[in-house]
């Protein structure tokens, strides 16, 4: 793709791609509907990538988001890639892995070409109700890739969240982390 046409694509008004069709992945589809984007949601996965200048895989942990999106590798390139998962383990009550490393920066590995951004990892698919929720924490929003992180805050300025810049992939281990505030030793969200 020519410098023209990548600044092109750029100007052109996103589409946000969700792959799944489990609670967070209707979630996301509908509150960014809601907020006025044009959204793709699963159908097949080849079409919803290739249509999309964001796409968001809506799988369990980096290796099921891995093996989601590794036959549509090729159509990710230069695309918006938002990683939503957490490295939990079974009950939610820790995390897989060493403290040191962090599901986003394990996803922008596995596909250098797109471009990568982390968000929606402090927060459970229920809290995705499509109204404010005062009792729900601000958004963390991670990349390296500042002009992709932008991108993607300025879409999520009609959705019924407030989002912070988090800073880069570096701090993904802290971002995910955060998920586990207010969970009981049973996994579940403490009173």
């Amino acid at each position: 793709m020519s410098e023209q046409q990548e600044q092109e694509q750029r100007n052109v008004t996103p589409t946000i791609g969700v792959l799944g069709t489990g609670g967070i992945a209707v979630a996301l589809a509908t509150m960014f509907a809601r907020a006025g984007h044009e959204v793709r949601l699963d159908g097949r996965h080849e079409d919803v990538v290739a249509e999309s200048s964001i796409v968001i895989p809506a799988a369990l942990g980096v290796p099921g988001a891995v093996q989601q999106l590794r036959p549509w590798r090729a159509g990710l390139r230069g695309k918006i890639l938002v990683d939503i998962t957490n490295p939990f383990t079974g009950g939610h009550v820790d995390f897989v892995g060493p403290w040191a490393t962090g599901g986003t920066t394990d996803l922008a590995a596995a596909f250098p070409e797109a471009r990568l951004v982390g968000a929606f990892k402090s927060v459970w698919w229920e809290t995705f109700t499509g109204t404010a929720d005062p009792s729900v924490p601000d958004i963390h929003v991670i990349s390296d890739d500042l002009e992709a992180k932008r991108t993607f805050l300025d879409l999520c300025t009609p959705t019924p969240f407030t989002y912070t810049d988090g800073g880069g992939l570096d701090q993904a281990r802290r971002v995910e982390r955060m998920a586990l505030r207010g969970v009981g030793s049973a996994g579940v969200l403490a009173a």
